[in-house]
């Protein structure tokens, strides 16, 4: 099966799961699962495949500000109610309306590092994903009850799991709440290597085994109230020396 068939069967397992709750357990209403973000035809063909990664979609995705009326059009246009759209939503979403103000503050330096970007101007394309849900919630991943997280990443966390072994990155770029490190279910060859990168909190290095015949390099760190943002660009412009 083609990696693009096995995606959009992802996206359909996703959006099923995603009607089922109806909007509930605070989900933003009138929005879609977003199972990644970026264009995965030329993230497949990169020389270094990266994905990054958070712990679920802001409710700014379908809102121009924190009081407007959430909709689609506003960052995925080409979504029209199919799947085949969705696909296509996700894969242009850089090319449209990003939430450029967080994903530069929080990515942009340390993919650099790598030649990589989520916007086409690198020579590797990365993608960014989630591994708490794919569904954007008000409040926001932190605000939520356990209740509702327990509900959501019981669909999400499987989600992720599977997309990253379809996309098999060679590097997980992943930053969020301390030990959530540990949601990362994949077989760990070793052990965590703290490595200090003049900041609050250590930059850790694991490597996982993804499937029978890949492992990727997984780098992670604490978040500030963004991913990566307790760490100087200085030091984000040196993460690849990392993998050495």
């Amino acid at each position: 099966m083609t990696i693009k068939k096995q995606l959009l069967n992802l996206i359909t397992n996703e959006l099923n799961e995603f009607k089922k709750l109806n909007f509930g357990h605070n989900i933003v209403p009138n929005s879609v699962p977003i199972v990644w973000f970026g264009n995965t035809e030329k993230y497949i063909k990169s020389e270094l495949k990266i994905i990054t990664v958070s712990l679920n979609p802001s409710d700014i995705e379908f809102k121009i500000n924190k009081s407007s009326h959430p909709t689609t059009n506003l960052r995925f246009p080409d979504y029209n109610g199919s799947i085949a759209s969705l696909y296509s939503a996700y894969n242009n979403y850089f090319l449209k309306n990003p939430y450029n103000s967080w994903f530069k503050a929080s990515f942009g330096a340390v993919l650099a590092s790598f030649d990589s970007s989520h916007y086409d101007n690198a020579h590797n394309t990365a993608l960014h994903t989630d591994i708490g849900s794919s569904y954007a919630t008000s409040p926001t991943w932190t605000g939520l009850t356990n209740s509702d997280k327990n509900v959501l990443e019981y669909i999400g966390a499987k989600s992720w799991h599977t997309l990253v072994e379809i996309l098999e990155p060679d590097v997980i770029l992943f930053s969020a709440s301390n030990n959530f490190e540990n949601k990362i279910s994949f077989p760990q060859v070793g052990s965590w290597t703290s490595i200090n990168v003049n900041s609050k909190s250590p930059l850790l290095k694991g490597t996982f085994k993804i499937s029978q015949n890949k492992s990727s390099i997984v780098l992670f760190q604490v978040q500030g109230r963004k991913p990566f943002l307790q760490t100087t660009k200085e030091e984000k412009l040196k993460f690849k020396d990392h993998l050495i």
